[in-house]
């Protein structure tokens, strides 16, 4: 058998060792885990709608982590999953600092003039009672409603990315905030 079929059956644990030898076994162990897990890591980065060059980027960033820390990895034998949560975790990093949160007063609707002055007085004491219920909401409901009616609009996976909390979680808590609103709301509101 060739070394370079030894390094293509080699296991995880003995491709990271094989890192701090040195010379050509160093750069055959690194060539076979690159071709192992460079297009599972690519996946990962491109799961975040990202352009190829930012995808890219992230590869080469979590590579980067390897040579720096690999001598702290607790388990060697999980390099391949390691490699694409420090691609998850940096493209979430991106993904946040991208996103600009609304921070403009989502409620905050302009008067129709052509309306009657009654109506259109009523129409500013609703929405400073809104606005006055929603500044009491929690940080959580208050972050996550003005994400969810952000414009442009955003999907569940990027709400789910700014918060730092699961999907799954996004339509529950998104229902029992607003309930939380409607409820705080005077009676007889209209929207």
């Amino acid at each position: 058998m060739s070394t370079s079929e030894a390094f293509a059956e080699a296991s995880d644990a003995d491709l990271v060792a094989a890192l701090d030898v040195g010379g050509d076994e160093r750069a055959r162990a690194w060539g076979q885990l690159v071709r192992r897990y460079s297009p599972k890591m690519y996946a990962v980065a491109r799961s975040f709608q990202l352009d190829p060059g930012t995808a890219e980027d992230l590869v080469q960033t979590a590579w980067l982590r390897l040579l720096e820390r690999g001598d702290q990895l607790r388990d060697a034998s999980s390099v391949g999953p390691w490699l694409a949560m420090v691609v998850r975790n940096e493209a979430r990093k991106l993904v946040t600092r991208r996103r600009t949160l609304p921070v403009a007063d989502v409620f905050g609707h302009r008067v129709d003039d052509a309306r009657p002055l009654d109506a259109a007085l009523l129409a500013l004491e609703q929405a400073a009672a809104l606005r006055t219920d929603f500044a009491r909401l929690g940080d959580e409901c208050r972050q996550l409603l003005r994400l969810a009616t952000a414009e442009p609009r955003l999907s569940y996976d990027e709400i789910a990315v700014a918060l730092g909390r699961p999907r799954g979680s996004l339509g529950p808590t998104r229902a029992r905030c607003l309930e939380r609103l409607r409820r705080a709301l005077p009676p007889g509101f209209e929207p």
